[in-house]
């Protein structure tokens, strides 16, 4: 039962729910649904129940969450923790066991649908800290949901499972889950059809939740400094804000910077978070997540050299600086990605289940073929936007959302690379096409779907679509394009022989970026402007634009300065909401030959 998102692997099915349940009437709304209604009704929507499962309401730390959900945390008659939902205007105390059940439930009926026949039995996945009382609520979970459990099994073990299944070699595993709600560290000894936990630790309050609080007490202190409009007492703008802060998180995995946008009584709030932000406002929990590993080396009796693997679970192990920190602690170490963070526990605890089953159809084995380098595409200021990372396995399949860089722009150039530097021109280009008849409208506004498919055999297809024309176009890739085997060895050993070479010029090119964003705002505040105020914007903007083609070589810190001169000499600029669309979104598509203002 992973915090945030649950997945059913069986006989090679992929079936996602997130971990949402919202009571509104007879019928209860799970995963994305239930999302959805959390935005309108906080109150009736209960994720993260994991936290409260097994636990006394009195404890300290059920106290401590219970004061950052939006829902209204109880104390059950025996004292244990409980939610309070009202359902057709009556009062309604819900254990977690029971908020757990219409998860599984779900999952349930799901696999069932898919096999054309009852599903009794179960393997389910805990963290490793869970003790005796809290794996006792999962089979309850469990057995209100239809199931029998056949086996508990810890998600870190579980995720080495899914990478270990096909291995012959003796080695040392150490798994790093870091998901929505806690972080879980195990250390296994793995060889011929063995699997043996040596030690665990974990932290049960420390997860991509906690990261997504820091980071909107951020936003909602300088919403409030900024407008004089305080929204910590609102419920539903908080979960909306909840909801903008998780996009923009998942999307500085990729990307410099994205905005946050908040509607407040007809005032859009916006916010500009930049990737740097996000890292320095939760360095401290980044470093605490490397505490569970440290104590279960030690409890393993182990150094971390060590260990031969280090494998990535949960959706927060996606974070760019975390997979940075835990590299480095592990002396450089490559972290094992290959299958999806999200899915791996589940992978792992299917193989277990198929382990345990009579039924002879099942096919499984190892992950052989994968995609040897990223796959991406460039994007405004020459950054390389990844859409399918190293390593995942075929086939793959990955979609993100562009918009347009200029205002008006008609065609948009899709330029395709493949390779691991943070520059798109230092990889490997693979290509180039465009997509035309983008219908007018200022920058931003347009939503331009990417997909990237890579099939068995390594043919790779981009396509390029416009949401509101309907305007497609693609480009197939075949493997003759690709780099050789020997080239992907050279591209990697550049990638990392070049790392503080490319974050200097990341860095020079964000701040350029960021520089040339403030020039388009001070252009556009000018058009609305008083007479005096008008002028003072646009002097400024022709400062900015001046010293940008005078400096073209600028460092980071020297662009960073400009800007705040620039910023302290101007009227206050007003916020623009930032157009926002369903998917994940990547960044800004330029104009073919325009990457500068």
């Amino acid at each position: 039962m992973a915090t945030v998102r649950t997945v059913v692997v069986f006989a090679a099915v992929h079936l996602a729910t997130g971990e949402q349940a919202a009571v509104d009437g007879p019928v209860p709304l799970i995963g994305e649904a239930a999302k959805d209604h959390g935005v309108l009704f906080p109150a009736q929507t209960m994720s993260n129940v994991k936290r409260l499962m097994g636990r006394d309401y009195k404890d300290a730390g059920v106290q401590r969450d219970s004061k950052m959900m939006l829902f209204k945390v109880v104390a059950d008659s025996d004292g244990s923790a409980a939610v309070s939902v009202t359902v057709n205007g009556k009062e309604k105390v819900l254990k977690p066991e029971e908020i757990a059940a219409l998860l599984l439930r779900e999952l349930k009926e799901r696999a069932e649908k898919y096999l054309g026949r009852a599903v009794k039995h179960a393997v389910v996945s805990v963290p490793a800290f869970f003790n005796d009382r809290q794996r006792k609520a999962v089979k309850s979970a469990a057995s209100l949901a239809g199931l029998e459990i056949l086996q508990i099994i810890n998600e870190p073990t579980a995720a080495a499972v899914a990478y270990g299944f096909d291995k012959k070699e003796e080695e040392v595993i150490l798994v790093y889950d870091l998901g929505g709600g806690t972080c879980d560290v195990s250390v296994l000894k793995g060889g011929p059809s063995v699997l043996q936990v040596l030690a665990t630790s974990g932290d049960p309050r420390l997860g991509g939740e906690d990261f997504d609080r820091r980071v909107m007490k951020h936003l909602i202190d300088s919403f409030k400094k900024k407008s004089s409009k305080d929204i910590s007492s609102d419920a539903q703008l908080l979960e909306v804000l909840h909801v903008e802060v998780e996009k923009a998180k998942r999307k500085l995995s990729t990307v410099p910077q994205a905005s946050v946008t908040v509607n407040v009584g007809g005032t859009p709030l916006t916010e500009t978070l930049t990737r740097a932000q996000f890292e320095k406002l939760n360095d401290e929990l980044f470093r605490r997540t490397l505490e569970p590993v440290q104590s279960a080396l030690k409890d393993a009796g182990l150094h971390k050299s060590e260990v031969t693997t280090v494998i990535l679970a949960g959706g927060s192990s996606r974070i760019p600086k975390v997979q940075q920190m835990l590299s480095q602690f592990f002396d450089g170490k490559e972290l094992t990605r290959r299958i999806n963070p999200d899915e791996v526990v589940a992978h792992g605890a299917a193989i277990q289940a198929a382990s345990m089953s009579s039924e002879e159809n099942l096919e499984y084995g190892g992950l052989i073929d994968v995609i040897p380098l990223s796959l991406g595409i460039q994007t405004a200021g020459g950054f390389m936007t990844t859409v399918l990372q190293r390593n995942m396995q075929l086939p793959a399949e990955h979609s993100m959302l562009f918009s347009t860089h200029k205002d008006n722009q008609e065609v948009a150039t899709v330029k395709v690379f493949q390779g691991e530097r943070l520059m798109a021109r230092n990889n490997h280009f693979l290509g180039s096409f465009q997509i035309k008849g983008i219908p007018a409208a200022p920058r931003g506004v347009p939503q331009i779907q990417v997909l990237f498919k890579v099939d068995e055999s390594g043919l790779l297809t981009v396509e390029a679509s416009d949401r509101d024309s309907g305007k497609r176009s693609e480009l197939a890739i075949d493997q003759d394009r690709f780099p050789s085997g020997d080239q992907v060895q050279e591209m990697l050993n550049e990638a990392e022989a070049f790392v503080k070479d490319d974050q200097r010029e990341f860095a020079r090119a964000e701040a350029r970026m960021a520089l040339k964003s403030l020039v388009r705002s001070l252009h556009s505040a000018a058009e609305s402007a008083p007479e005096e105020d008008a002028g003072i914007f646009l002097e400024a903007a022709a400062e900015g634009q001046d010293w940008l083609a005078a400096n073209p070589d600028a460092e980071a810190e020297e662009i960073h300065e400009k800007r705040e001169e620039l910023e302290a000499n101007v009227p206050e600029l007003p916020t623009k909401p930032v157009p926002t669309g369903s998917g994940e979104s990547g960044g800004e598509l330029d104009m073919e030959g325009h990457d500068e203002l």
